[in-house]
């Protein structure tokens, strides 16, 4: 898979760990991720509506739904990045969710394990906004946004296979 223009880090090393938030870079850290986390999601649903045959058309429908919303999260968060001159190729970004779907054998197993991806980006989310709140509200709204949207996203797996968050 292409992620370009992200820098993907060597499949034997994770990813650097984000500098503190308290940072100008700690933030791009964090959006970078973030984007890198939202491309992932379009290549993924892109690639499980297709993929998995097991699981109803309704379900795959839905999938298919959601990728014009993960397309506008990575939009906005690369234009803001870009408005504050991040770069997205300054640090490399790991590959270990895209890997991680690709090894689902299940459509089943691929909802489940992508609603909880996107629940813990929704948290992260939800922390980066209260976060932002005061000294960046115009980041902390792109971030509510998609922290909002990520919630019917997450829904899914409990809509057609009764799974919950912890």
């Amino acid at each position: 898979m292409d992620f370009s223009p992200f820098i993907i880090c060597d499949p034997d090393q994770g990813a650097p760990r984000p500098r503190p938030i308290n940072t100008l870079e700690g933030l791009g850290d964090r959006m970078r991720t973030a984007a890198f986390a939202e491309l992932q999601a379009i290549a993924a649903f892109r690639w499980a509506v297709d993929r998995f045959q097991d699981v109803p058309q309704t379900l795959r429908d839905d999938w298919a739904a959601q990728i014009p919303d993960e397309i506008r999260h990575y939009e906005m968060i690369c234009r803001r990045m870009d408005e504050m001159g991040f770069e997205i190729t300054e640090r490399p970004v790991s590959t270990s969710l895209w890997e991680s779907l690709e090894e689902c054998t299940t459509g089943q197993e691929f909802c489940i394990r992508i609603a909880s991806a996107e629940e813990r980006g929704r948290r992260a989310g939800v922390r980066l906004v209260q976060y932002l709140g005061k000294s960046d509200p115009e980041t902390a709204a792109i971030f509510q946004e998609i922290v909002d949207d990520e919630v019917a996203h997450v829904a899914l797996a409990s809509t057609y296979f009764d799974w919950t968050p912890e």
